[in-house]
């Protein structure tokens, strides 16, 4: 999909170049032969095309197909509504593609949410100005010459900044912790192996009094 970033509160962030339509839909990360694949808002309903379930307040269910408001099914065409539907869910949902060519520009996006600021697709070279945040593509696709891919997603980088050096903390803690493990073993060993605690505070760099405190009392 896009650049794997930390995982910080159990929330992990990926990037991706998000293509932007006029009409305020997004794309999910993911083109080909249809063109751009359409992700879903949070917040959004169900689209003409999902499979969804509409359950009653006794409980009784209908599937089927949505379609403007209404569910079509096996048990014929039941309008959103009827009957005392109050819960709708979304079983399996349809694709929305939209072709290349509707991409009026692109924003850095992740996955937890957040959103850059836009930029504009032009349709020559000539328009194309990065310090006015105006993109160029090469013919009718929307995907971004790497050099124009890295000038979004270098926010996206700026985003996760904090997240990241957090997470290189982390990383060199468990480092030093899995060395100090490490250390404790080879003195056990050298120890049991008739090492005094001069050589053993000669090896490890302390004094022979520091090394009899740190380890003598843990053996």
């Amino acid at each position: 999909m896009g650049w794997m970033g930390p995982v910080a509160d159990g929330q992990a962030h990926e990037g991706w170049v998000v293509p932007l339509f006029a009409d305020g839909a997004q794309g999910a990360g993911t083109t080909g032969a249809r063109g751009v694949l359409i992700a879903r808002r949070p917040d959004e309903g169900p689209r003409n095309g999902d499979r969804v379930r509409l359950t009653d307040r006794d409980g009784r269910t209908v599937e089927g197909i949505w379609s403007d408001g209404t569910v079509i099914g096996g048990a014929g065409v039941t309008p959103d509504g009827a009957g005392g539907q109050v819960r709708c869910e979304v079983i399996e949902e349809a694709e929305e593609w939209r072709p290349d060519a509707d991409v009026v520009g692109w924003v850095a996006g992740c996955t937890c949410g957040w959103r850059g600021a836009p930029w504009t697709r032009v349709t020559t070279w000539a328009l194309a100005e990065p310090a006015a945040r105006r993109l160029a593509t090469a013919g009718p696709w929307a995907d971004l010459e790497a050099a124009d891919e890295h000038r979004v997603i270098t926010e996206w980088r700026r985003h996760i900044a904090g997240w990241q050096a957090l997470e290189e903390v982390e990383e060199a803690a468990a480092r030093q912790a899995a060395a100090a493990r490490a250390l404790d073993e080879a003195v056990r060993a050298a120890v049991a192996a008739g090492a005094s605690w001069a050589a053993i505070g000669r090896a490890t760099g302390l004094t022979t009094g520091s090394a009899t405190e740190r380890w003598s009392a843990r053996d």
